[in-house]
């Protein structure tokens, strides 16, 4: 039986096997205060504190747990967006400039972790988008030829090739380089170990009830604690209670992820090389990844929030759903259970890109939110930008992703 609601990268590193953070208390002060304690919180924590500023994190629950433990664990190395709209959308050079930003800060991401002896099981491998049918190749083929008339990678595969390397039907596809698999609670924990040891102080179980800011700082306040500061970064994915006005920025879904038993050998031998992520199309989040246990992960059904009295009975229903469709993808494996399924939630904006950068209505903010798919190689971006945004030394491309876009 599948264990429904039951995290696959949590389990792998149970909380006996993770450090102990203490709630916040009192009355403190920091130059930064990071407000979530995931991934993208702690790659902020480790470039801010290792920028030579005094970071305090403050994780509502346990770090690395939430949207960190029931993400799929894969660096894009591209935005959650189609460059054909946002090129119409925004303008050419804009589309460029975002899609050189993330791919650039996957490989930086990539890098860094090593040098910092972050181990996370880090596997730097391609990212196809393919077209299941031929009507899919028409959307493919506009992409493609938008990409390259702006300068950007994206070689074509024919089916024959594709089909090689993904083990699967397929009219075609992109193969994209600079992607990256990894474990992402893992990843979270190293990165927080890295801001700890240049200084940070990281507090768990310390839910922040609200900010506020007067012309001089910023004060964060929680039930038993007061921080001011210079600066808060907003590492929540979502703008949540704390700030509603932004709500509208975003918009917020959830898609559902299984994880299979282990292949045994003739399924092994049906299912291509497995070292290759895969998508269908621009936009959309990677469906497939193979797991180093033989194991698939596959994800979709992407649908609105589901309300809590119904979300048991959607998820069985959602993973009877994927493994169907895994099993039409692969008919090799079908039969084989599931062993885990979740719930995977995802914020996006309108157009697909993030919101990563200050807001008017709130001085001394910087927000990274809404970062979609691309969430792991533009976290760090967001990271990179906030140390340069609360250091003065802002880049005009910094504000790719910017509200003011």
């Amino acid at each position: 039986m599948p264990g429904y609601g039951a995290l696959y990268w949590t389990e792998r590193t149970p909380a006996s096997t993770r450090p102990k953070y203490p709630p916040c208390r009192g009355a403190l002060m920091a130059d930064v205060v990071v407000i979530g304690g995931g991934l993208t919180g702690a790659m902020a924590a480790c470039v801010l504190a290792r920028g030579g500023l005094d970071v305090i994190v403050l994780e509502a629950d346990r770090v690395a747990s939430a949207g960190t433990a029931a993400g799929l664990g894969v660096v894009v190395p591209q935005p959650t967006a189609s460059f054909v709209e946002t090129s119409a959308a925004l303008g050419l050079r804009a589309a460029r400039t975002a899609w050189q930003t993330t791919r650039s800060s996957a490989l930086d991401l990539l890098a860094s972790a090593r040098r910092l002896g972050v181990r996370c099981e880090a596997l730097q491998l391609p990212l196809v988008a393919h077209a299941p049918r031929l009507e899919a190749v028409i959307a493919l083929r506009r992409e493609q030829t938008a990409r390259k008339d702006a300068g950007l990678a994206a070689p074509w595969l024919a089916p024959a090739a594709l089909e090689s390397l993904i083990g699967t039907d397929t009219a075609g596809g992109l193969k994209l380089a600079g992607a990256a698999t990894l474990d992402p609670v893992r990843a979270a924990l190293g990165f927080l170990r890295a801001a700890e040891a240049a200084g940070a102080r990281i507090f768990e179980h310390s839910p922040v009830r609200r900010t506020t800011f007067t012309r001089q700082s910023a004060r964060v306040r929680l039930a038993n604690a007061s921080i001011d500061t210079g600066g808060v970064y907003v590492a929540t994915a979502r703008p949540g209670a704390l700030f509603p006005q932004l709500r509208r920025h975003v918009r917020e879904s959830c898609t559902y992820t299984v994880v299979t038993e282990p292949l045994v050998g003739p399924m092994k031998r049906e299912t291509g090389r497995r070292s290759v992520l895969v998508t269908e199309m621009p936009g959309q989040s990677p469906c497939l990844r193979w797991l180093k246990d033989d194991r698939a992960m596959f994800t979709g059904a992407q649908g609105p929030v589901v309300g809590p009295r119904q979300q048991d009975k959607v998820l069985v229903q959602r993973t009877g759903q994927l493994m169907y469709e895994l099993s039409l993808r692969y008919p090799a494996i079908s039969g084989l259970p599931a062993r885990w399924s979740w719930v995977t939630p995802v914020v996006t904006t309108a157009d697909g890109l993030p919101w990563i950068g200050s807001h008017r209505n709130h001085p001394f903010h910087f927000f990274a939110i809404a970062l979609g798919a691309s969430g792991d190689a533009l976290g760090w971006f967001a990271a990179k930008a906030a140390l340069r945004h609360f250091t003065g030394a802002a880049r005009r491309e910094d504000a790719v992703f910017a509200f003011t876009r």
